[in-house]
């Protein structure tokens, strides 16, 4: 986890104190169900609690660590020097390393996925509110990167939201997956610790008991779980990539923000870089990457094995924290991005006209002419205007064949934005729901 890209609010649940915080919880909480089934008196509870420190002292915890070599077991020790002499003993009594440790990373993914979604939520609003404000702004729509037919800025947008809200929809249903704790003790076979005791404990952290445990929760649903996030930063990528493309100086139709001190280039004064755009690309690579290792993580032996460990201390933290970020700056950029109607408007009139041709090529099917024979007539008259710098509609008009099929007056009817626009409020209305897709 780089600090630079990196908010507190998500960087909290994930610092030591907290993952310590909550050990300490989970392992009170057993001792609490324990008591409701009359194996403890319930003042060795609150002696616990009252020793609850404040910080938890990481160089002590360390430095027992130093010497243990384990560190679960050195945070138990830690607690014993700090307990009355009628709880010592009793900490951790029945539950193994997972048990905690477990139940731990899964709460800490439970939050972090709150942070998460309430960063995607406010990421679709502008989304939706771009949509809106541009739903009629024409541009040219491209595929292979070659101008094809015309759209609106705002359908570009529009996807972009519901994109978005199919990603809180898919990390909603990874944060139940994920939402579970374990407090099953060695193997999972609760042969040490009632099975009401992890029911408690659960309840108390907003978790669900995991239905069948090892020694460990199974990794698979953290397999799902990171596939998802992966899956929220490839959508990043994907939209960040293309404002990148709309932002080339030969398109130039929208501009991210670029505040007056800041400068371009450390030696060509003129250049506004797209740099926070290219940056949420790099980290949404990064984010996909991490993937592979949450998939290799399912594979581990028999009951557990301890080489997930050292990948999900990374894993966790890491993905977490760097996606909360790049949602957050993205969402930064769309307040402030500057749309280039105009240069939208000139963009599309730059061929003279071709983008209309499949509307012309149908309309020679629809009176007769057999498709192929229209489709050639039309590239034709396209590329004669193109190679001449003219306006299809003018190589069009001196085009006898084609007129012979389509008057003058029915061709240049043909040549009109609107036609492609008819079905957009249709469309919104399926994205946004009736009333809620503005007015065409």
């Amino acid at each position: 986890m780089l600090e630079r890209y990196s908010l507190p609010e998500m960087t909290r649940i994930w610092s030591e104190q907290f993952k310590l915080q909550t050990w300490f919880r989970i392992e009170v909480l057993a001792c609490e169900g324990r008591v409701k089934l009359g194996e403890l008196d319930g003042d060795i509870v609150k002696a616990f609690w009252a020793i609850e420190p404040e910080i938890f002292d990481e160089q002590r915890i360390k430095q027992i660590e130093a010497d243990v070599n384990h560190e679960s077991v050195a945070f138990q020790m830690y607690i014993e020097e700090l307990a009355d002499e009628k709880c010592r003993g009793i900490f951790h009594r029945g539950l193994t390393s997972s048990d905690v440790l477990d139940t731990c990373y899964n709460y800490q993914l439970k939050e972090a996925s709150d942070l998460i979604i309430t960063k995607l939520q406010n990421l679709a609003a502008e989304f939706k509110r771009l949509a809106l404000e541009h739903k009629l702004t024409p541009c040219i729509g491209r595929s292979h990167g070659i101008h094809g037919e015309p759209i609106t800025f705002g359908l570009k947008m529009l996807r972009a939201y519901a994109e978005t809200q199919r990603n809180i929809t898919r990390l909603e249903n990874a944060k139940k997956e994920i939402s579970v704790g374990m407090i099953s003790g060695t193997m999972g076979t609760y042969s040490t610790i009632n099975p009401t005791v992890e029911k408690y404990v659960c309840e108390q952290m907003g978790l669900e008991p995991e239905s069948i445990s090892s020694q460990i929760i199974p990794r698979d649903r953290h397999a799902m779980y990171f596939t998802i996030l992966g899956v929220i930063a490839a959508t990043l990528e994907r939209v960040s990539t293309e404002l990148r493309q709309l932002q080339i100086t030969e398109i130039g139709e929208i501009q991210e923000p670029f505040s007056s001190r800041q400068k371009g280039s450390s030696a060509m004064p003129h250049k506004k870089n797209p740099i926070l755009l290219e940056n949420i690309t790099g980290l949404s690579r990064l984010i996909q990457t991490h993937v592979s290792a949450a998939l290799g993580n399912v594979s581990l032996w028999q009951e557990r094995d301890m080489s997930h460990s050292s990948v999900e201390r990374a894993l966790g933290p890491d993905t977490t924290i760097t996606l909360d970020f790049a949602i957050h700056r993205l969402t930064g950029i769309l307040k402030g991005l500057v749309v280039n109607s105009q240069q939208m408007a000139n963009n599309l009139e730059k061929l003279g006209g071709i983008v209309y041709s499949h509307r012309i090529m149908n309309t020679l099917t629809e009176r007769g002419v057999p498709k192929d024979d229209a489709y050639r007539m039309v590239q034709s008259a396209s590329f004669k205007a193109i190679e001449s710098g003219s306006n299809l509609l003018e190589v069009l008009l001196r085009d006898k064949a084609i007129q012979d099929w389509v008057s003058q007056e029915e061709l240049a009817d043909l040549f009109d934005l609107k036609y492609f626009q008819k079905e957009i409020d249709g469309i919104y209305e399926r994205v946004l729901g009736p009333g809620n897709q503005g007015a065409c």
